[in-house]
């Protein structure tokens, strides 16, 4: 077996839980040898009487296709059935021989069990916490009318830009355009700017898109007074002294609550589970006795 699917199968393995939380960690009962331990689901296999279910095979099988491509994935009896002997039964040999020779006895790995421990119930009271949580259609209803503006699609402007470097120059040319003259062959002709080539031409652009120097240009070209087919007044920026044009506008409209409803869902969902957590949180904190010793923290 290739060592990237090796390294897979160690992952899907043995470090289930820091990767994907607790809920992952079935796939480590089969490691007792108690007779009375209670095995849940199907038994497919036996090691030295240490018992393997169905149902810890398609877990972490189900573990495994999620680090992998669709070529490497495991979907055949066959390749399960090849999983389930190079991985899980070797696992349980590998498991049998550490107890043998009394490593399960060693500090670090009682440190380590003793923190699987702790993160593995923490886990499950956490989940136990959120796991009936619901979102009421007012709930995602008022989080769409206090949040709108936030749901509002990008709007982009197709801007003209003549750049000067004097204010009285600005002014003349400002008066051309009033007086009706062409602002793409003004900006040819007298713009410094290096869209002068182009008539002044921006293309299609957004707020920012033209980066921290140019917030004033920003300001003026994305104001909402200046409508489509209108010039601005002059105002200084980076490079001198402008005047754009907004040639056409898209975009800017608010995305309708259907348009957003699913992801309004998640992020309500989201942040009750976080409100009732941190509500468990400083309960606990408040009955708690917790010393925490600063200066040996270098």
């Amino acid at each position: 077996m290739r060592l990237k699917k090796r390294l897979v199968f160690i992952l899907c393995g043995l470090l289930v839980l820091p990767l994907g939380g607790c809920e992952k960690l079935s796939g480590l009962k089969f490691i007792s040898k108690k007779k009375d331990f209670p095995v849940e689901g199907t038994i497919i296999a036996k090691v030295n009487d240490m018992p393997v279910t169905l149902e810890q095979l398609e877990e972490e099988i189900q573990n495994y296709n999620q680090f992998v491509d669709t070529p490497d994935k495991i979907t055949t009896r066959e390749q399960k059935l090849t999983y389930l002997n190079e991985e899980l039964i070797r696992r349980c040999l590998f498991y049998q021989e550490a107890k043998a020779r009394g490593l399960d006895k060693q500090a670090k790995t009682q440190e380590l069990i003793r923190n699987l421990e702790v993160n593995l119930l923490a886990n499950r009271l956490l989940q136990g916490e959120i796991e009936n949580l619901v979102v009421t259609s007012s709930e995602i209803e008022d989080f769409y009318n206090l949040y709108k503006e936030q749901y509002r699609q990008e709007e982009e402007r197709r801007i003209r830009e003549i750049v000067v470097n004097a204010e009285t120059e600005a002014r003349e040319i400002l008066i051309e355009l009033l007086k009706g003259a062409d602002f793409a062959q003004l900006a040819q002709e007298r713009s410094r700017a290096e869209s002068a080539s182009r008539g002044g031409d921006l293309g299609w652009i957004k707020r920012g898109q033209r980066g921290p120097d140019f917030t004033r240009f920003d300001e003026v070209a994305f104001s909402l007074s200046l409508e489509a087919g209108q010039i601005s007044n002059i105002f200084k920026d980076k490079g001198g002294y402008y005047i754009v044009k907004v040639e056409e506008k898209k975009g800017g409209q608010a995305k309708t609550l259907s348009d957003v409803w699913d992801e309004i869902k998640r992020n309500v969902l989201f942040l009750k589970q976080q409100q009732k957590l941190q509500e468990l949180s400083n309960r606990l904190m408040g009955n708690a006795k917790i010393v925490i010793y600063n200066e040996k923290i270098k």
